[in-house]
C-alpha cells in the first residue's frame, strides 16, 4: 500500500489508528498483512500492519462512522483524498511493526502500487523477510 511519507509516519507512530482508502482494488480482509510503502522521497516500505476493522462506507456516511470511532487520526486531508469517490475503505492498523531498515521494492522484485495491490504469497514472504531482516542474514550465513 503507497502512502505519503506524512501519513506513513503517523501511522507509525501511533497516531493515525486507521488508513483510509478509495476502493480501487480488492477488498482488505480482517488479518491481511499490510505493507507500507512510503512514496517519494522515501521510496520504500518502512512498516507492516495487520488489518483489524475493516469498514467499506459510501463516501458521504465517512465523517459519521469517524465521529462514532472517535480520535481514529483520521483528518481532513484524508477526508479530501476519498472526495468523490462512492466508497471509502477504513482499514484499523493492528500489530505494527517497523522494518529494521527501508526496503527497496526493486530489491525484492517488486514495483511500487499506484493505491493498494494484493501480493502474491512469494513476493509477500520475500518482502516480510526483507522487512525483518532475514533476509539480509540468510545471505550473510
Amino acid at each position: 500500500m503507497s502512502v505519503k511519507p506524512k501519513f506513513g509516519e503517523e501511522i507509525a507512530w501511533g497516531v493515525k489508528k486507521y488508513e483510509l482508502r478509495r476502493l480501487v482494488g480488492p477488498l482488505i480482509q480482517p488479518g491481511d498483512e499490510i505493507f507500507l510503502y512510503f512514496t517519494r522521497p522515501v521510496s520504500a516500505v518502512m512498516c507492516a500492519f495487520k488489518a483489524g476493522l475493516v469498514f467499506l462506507v459510501p463516501a458521504q456516511n465517512l465523517r459519521r462512522l469517524l465521529a462514532e470511532l472517535g480520535g481514529v487520526g483520521v483528518g481532513e486531508e484524508d477526508l479530501k483524498y476519498v472526495e468523490g469517490s462512492r466508497y471509502a475503505m477504513l482499514i484499523e492498523v493492528r500489530d505494527l511493526r517497523k522494518c529494521l531498515a527501508p526496503v527497496r521494492l526493486h530489491d525484492v522484485g517488486l514495483r511500487p502500487p499506484p493505491s493498494y495491490v494484493r501480493l502474491r504469497q512469494g513476493a509477500a514472504a520475500r518482502l516480510s523477510r526483507a522487512c525483518t531482516g532475514l533476509a539480509e542474514r540468510a545471505a550473510g550465513s
